[in-house]
């Protein structure tokens, strides 16, 4: 497939499956003890709960569990029968719950700023799909790929896509004040010469890869913009974690 770096990153945020994962740990055979388990606050963030389903669904342990079972039969007891299995697999859930959080504050963000997107925006984004992959001769063909092969209807998979494109705006909110210099390009291609070179190879001109090096450079720095941005807003947001209910 050959989207464009931005199509891309949208498209796999809209390809997040949402598919409740099973906790590898004994569960209560009580159905509304396991219910009142999942929607257990594992995290505040300005308010906002962060339940134990949603980190269920987000971690997706059982089905990544089960797909190492199948290919590395060893590695998939050693996380289900062992302690130190176990260990690996909470660390793991609370990498997953801070993501969450991360998630939470941009999606607070955007809320403040207002930001939305249209229908258009996202059926352009659909027909971006399909004109640049063989495999979708058409929207029916993307349809049925969800269906087949993620589970996800279309309707779903518009819905994602429409919170990917909002993440995407987010972002250029946050780093649309970001540049790079002439004098940035211009170093950048006195200390790295070697990576420009033709079939015989001779170094290109600064000017044949000047654009090159500015979308390299500039997708480099609004990506640090953002990193930046990101911890800057954790540090002031209210968050509270309850480790203990995990």
């Amino acid at each position: 497939m050959s989207l464009s770096r931005r199509s891309l990153l949208i498209f796999s945020l809209a390809l997040l499956m949402i598919t409740p994962a099973l906790v590898v740990s004994a569960q209560s055979d009580n159905g509304a003890s396991e219910s009142q388990n999942q929607t257990t606050v594992l995290a505040k963030v300005n308010g906002a709960e962060i339940t134990q389903q949603q980190l269920s669904q987000s971690a997706q342990v059982y089905p990544i569990i089960m797909t190492l079972s199948r290919q590395y039969r060893t590695f998939g007891q050693f996380l289900m029968s062992s302690e130190s299995g176990q260990n690996f697999l909470n660390e793991y859930r609370k990498h997953v719950l801070d993501n969450l959080i991360d998630q939470t504050i941009q999606q607070q963000k955007i809320e403040e700023l207002g930001i939305e997107v249209t229908e258009e925006e996202v059926q352009s984004e659909i027909n971006t799909i399909i004109e640049n992959n063989k495999q979708f001769k058409d929207e029916k063909a993307l349809e049925d790929y969800l269906k087949n092969n993620q589970n996800m209807s279309l309707a779903d998979f518009k819905s994602r896509m429409k919170e990917g494109l909002r993440s995407q705006k987010l972002r250029d909110e946050v780093t649309g004040d970001v540049s790079v210099s002439d004098e940035e390009v211009s170093s950048y291609y006195e200390k790295n010469k070697q990576s420009f070179t033709d079939q015989e190879g001779n170094v290109k001109p600064l000017e044949d890869v000047r654009s090159q090096i500015k979308n390299t450079l500039l997708n480099q720095k609004k990506s640090e913009a953002f990193s930046s941005w990101l911890e800057g807003a954790r540090k002031e947001a209210e968050v509270e974690k309850f480790l203990d209910r995990m």
